[in-house]
């Protein structure tokens, strides 16, 4: 299993929609919507890191977002 966090960028006032896509995605387990440099956390647990990479690539696509940093998180 893989692990990571997406810190994610939304144009302004689209946190929301790109919460909402985020959600539908799947392998994203969590959203939350925060406060400061980043608007948005999702976590994603993937079952391998090809599945991680895809689930990655989706999330970019999404039109509202303007930048991400990823965090893969190992125990």
């Amino acid at each position: 299993m893989v692990t990571g966090y997406v810190l994610i960028t939304t144009r302004p006032g689209k946190e929301y929609d790109v919460a909402s896509e985020l959600r539908r995605i799947q392998n994203v387990v969590d959203v939350d919507i925060t406060y400061g440099l980043w608007d948005i956390i999702a976590k994603i647990e993937a079952p391998s890191m090809v599945e991680f990479d895809r689930t990655i690539a989706k999330i970019r696509g999404i039109k509202d977002i303007e930048q991400t940093a990823t965090l893969v998180s190992h125990a």
